[in-house]
């Protein structure tokens, strides 16, 4: 009988090939279309190295908007003494048509809804996923007008010894028949399957029916086994899990629990779940993991390829510090979990337990959406990720040597929690914000639990994530510190200036904030050629300087010669809080000169290195009076520098030995010391003004505040009185019910009453009939067989007889 089937397969096929054919021959131009074989089932299943993307293929198709499904369950279960798995979900259901496109290759028509992407492109992934897992698949899915039955099966394709592949697939209406051309795919399925009869079918489509009205359920047997003989599942260690054996054995403490559990990698598996997910009979609790992370930075990336900002967020592992590195989803799946980059790749493990997560919808995932394509603008996002990881890590830990200075442990040794807690609805799969001090939730959870009542309805549309309210990135103080820091040493000493009337010279100017590593003596030596400086004149300059900035301070801080104008308080208060600032500048300007001698000592040790210890000895033996000690000390004085409003210099200048001239550029100096205290009571004034104006303005939005604070109680309140009239309609709606019920039973007794009241009169006017045979003088026109009248009459016709 077998191989009678297997011979009418083979002409059935043959007859197909031909007709196909035929169709698509023309008379003058013969097209063929392209055969698949029956091996391609296996080969393109080989994209899978990772049973888990197998399986997230099936669970994608259940997610996306064409089905729409709210729970999948996956579960392993023995049929006729084979290991299954199963995949059931209650969504949309597949027609016939649609089941068909499905069980073919290349075949995708989804179509992206409101906040809802498909992550299904290339219409393969049923194929390649469910015949990585096992040789045999067999789908079971209801509509709400057909139900349908298709079979892909390499088993089968082998036994028939198919040159093509061939679906059997079946449809049966809800009166449950089928269609007539079904016949063969019928037979073919009852032979080739779990599944010998009509009856068992129909007892897997009714088990849908458990789920929801419509859905889709998968079979999947003669699993991919291991050397050994056993499957590549683990299904016995945990009982509400499904475990892969291989990375079982090899895990360790680096290994990601999402490698070897099927509930821990479903748990991650989209950025934001909108789909509950049940691994034998236990739901798999789904986190956001953007939000299940302890510091939690938001940082921004600008492709030059993108014209919008893409959101990064960092954060450290709560769980586990070894288990860290960049989270890369695509249209809210997982394409690759913990990749390191930058600084957690080198030996000196910099960037341990960090995490950062990105949606990369730019990229284009490879076909098994395991990796992305390597690309220009892949290369580029990786790079910018490791600046921005390490960026991260060395924020944090600036931030907390500044904020604990005496703290010696690593914060990647730190017991963290999450920054925030968040919680799904098991209703309307809507996510909440808690507050953060929840630690424990029940098993499940709804959105009348919320502490929030401005969420506690399902109706209310989910509250605003940080990413959605500011686009901004978090403040980098250490990195600014850097470049600021980078940026001074990398100022120049200004090169050499020749004058017009004498030899050459070299005019040193002090950077604003100099270090001392800026001016050193090899750094100049380096400088070719050096020219000849006098010494002796730069030295008597530089104490000529000092000489007149002590003047000047002790003018100005100790008996100033200028009236100080009686302060207010609040001038006085601004004059005290501004003061040391600008004494700081003044300190800054002691620190040059101690820079500026150390550099004329360096530019000796130049001099020497380079011309010899004769020419420097020559050199400070010059005469001064020559001219050139005026013109050296015209370049030396260039350094002082005294910092005003505006960054306004004072520049102390020494042309020659004159007294009258130093007590004029003293006079000068006063004045513009009278100008700037002028200037600094005129922003006083202006500030007290601009703190009025602030103070109304606050005023102002204090009213608001408590305006609005007002509208939200009465919201509140109203909200609260709804929620109690729709309590009392609810307790209102209850007895209507209870009411009904009994009205229900009430008309059940009276209709079976009637009824039998009904047959009583039947049988009594059956019986009147029959004593009138018997006795004709009796009269029964107008007796009334409602009564007992009859009953009587015959009970009296009895005794007589008797």
């Amino acid at each position: 009988m077998l191989n009678n089937l297997q011979n009418v397969n083979k002409n059935i096929l043959v007859l197909n090939e031909v007709f196909s054919i035929s169709c698509f021959f023309s008379n003058q131009h013969p097209i063929l279309f392209m055969q698949i074989s029956p091996k391609f089932l296996h080969a393109n299943s080989t994209s899978h190295t990772w049973p888990f993307s197998a399986i997230a293929e099936l669970i994608d198709n259940s997610y996306d908007p064409d089905v729409r499904a709210r729970q999948i369950w996956i579960d392993w279960t023995r049929i006729r003494g084979l290991d299954c798995l199963s995949f059931m979900d209650n969504g949309e259901g597949l027609t016939r048509a649609r089941l068909h496109k499905m069980l073919s290759f290349g075949f995708s028509e989804k179509k992206a809804t409101k906040s809802h992407i498909p992550v299904g492109v290339y219409g393969n992934g049923f194929k390649s996923g469910s015949m990585r897992l096992g040789k045999d698949a067999i789908v079971f899915t209801k509509t709400r007008d057909t139900m349908s039955v298709g079979l892909l099966s390499q088993s089968y394709l082998e036994a028939i010894g198919a040159q093509r592949v061939l679906v059997p697939m079946i449809t049966f209406r809800r009166d449950g028949h089928n269609h007539v051309e079904d016949g063969g795919s019928l037979r073919a399925i009852l032979t080739h399957s779990l599944f010998n009869s009509e009856k068992e079918l129909f007892a897997e489509l009714r088990a849908i029916s458990a789920a929801g009205p419509t859905g889709t359920r998968i079979i999947i047997w003669n699993l991919r086994t291991t050397t050994n003989g056993e499957t590549e599942f683990d299904f016995d260690t945990d009982k509400y899990d499904i475990l892969i054996r291989a990375n079982i054995s090899d895990k360790s403490n680096m290994t990601p629990e999402s490698e070897y559990s099927l509930r821990a990698y479903c748990s991650i598996l989209y950025l934001k779940p909108r789909m509950q997910i049940i691994i034998r009979g236990q739901r798999v609790k789904s986190q956001l993991i953007s939000k299940s992370l302890a510091h939690i930075a938001q940082d921004n990336y600008r492709p030059s390829f993108l014209n919008k900002r893409v959101r990064i967020t960092f954060g450290y592992n709560t769980k586990s510090k070894e288990h860290y590195g960049i989270m890369m989803y695509h249209k809210n799946r997982l394409i690759k979990p913990y990749v390191k980059v930058g600084c957690q790749c080198k030996a000196e493990r910099k960037g341990v337990g960090v995490i950062g997560v990105i949606e990369c919808n730019f990229l284009q995932p490879t076909h098994n959406k395991q990796d992305f394509d390597d690309t220009d603008k892949y290369r580029k996002i990786m790079h910018n990720l490791s600046i921005k990881l390490e960026e991260y890590w060395n924020e944090i830990r600036y931030k907390r040597k500044k904020e604990d200075p005496k703290c010696t442990l690593a914060i990647e040794d730190v017991l963290k929690v999450p920054d925030q807690v968040w919680v799904q609805c098991d209703s309307c799969l809507k996510w909440r914000r808690l507050p953060d001090a929840i630690t424990e939730l029940p098993d499940k959870w709804f959105c009348c639990m919320n502490y929030d009542p401005q969420f506690r309805s399902c109706l209310v549309e989910e509250e605003l994530e940080d990413e959605e309210e500011d686009q901004k990135s978090y403040p980098k103080p250490f990195k600014r510190q850097r470049r600021n820091t980078k940026s001074l040493l990398e100022e120049n000493i200004p090169e050499s200036t020749q004058a017009q009337d004498g030899p050459a010279f070299t005019t040193i100017q002090a950077p604003r904030h100099p270090a001392a590593s800026v001016i050193s003596g090899a750094s100049l030596a380096e400088r070719s050629p050096l020219p000849l400086i006098n010494l002796t004149a730069v030295s008597n300059s530089l104490r000529r300087a000092k000489q007149k900035f002590s003047a000047i301070e002790t003018q100005m801080e100790v008996t100033p010669s200028f009236p100080v104008p009686s302060l207010t308080p609040p001038q006085e208060l601004f004059f005290q809080t501004h003061w040391p600032a600008l004494n700081e500048e003044r300190k800054t300007l002691t620190q040059s000169d101690t820079l500026v001698s150390k550099a004329a000592c360096g530019m000796m040790e130049g001099i020497e290195s380079h011309q010899g210890p004769a020419a420097a000895e020559k050199t400070c033996e010059r005469d001064a009076s020559s001219g050139t000690g005026r013109e050296y000390s015209s370049a030396a004085e260039q350094i002082i520098e005294l910092p005003l409003k505006n960054e306004k210099k004072w520049v102390v200048h020494h042309e020659g030995h004159d007294d009258d001239e130093e007590e004029e550029e003293e006079e000068c100096n006063l004045v513009e010391a009278q100008q700037w205290q002028d200037e600094l009571m005129e922003l006083m004034h202006e500030t007290a003004e601009e703190r009025d104006a602030c103070r109304q303005e606050l005023e102002v939005l204090r009213e608001h505040s408590a305006a609005l604070e007002d509208e939200r109680n009465q919201l509140i309140s109203r909200l609260e009185s709804a929620e109690e009239e729709k309590s009392k309609l609810s307790v209102l709606c209850g007895q209507l019910r209870s009411q009904l019920a009994e009205l229900r039973e009430q008309s059940q007794r009276g209709k079976e009453e009637r009824d039998d009241s009904s047959k009583l009169r039947t049988l009594r006017l059956n019986l009147s009939r029959l004593l009138v045979s018997f006795i004709p003088s009796l009269h029964l026109e107008h007796v009334d067989y409602s009564s007992d009248v009859i009953d009587t009459i015959l009970i009296q016709v009895l005794e007589h007889i008797t």
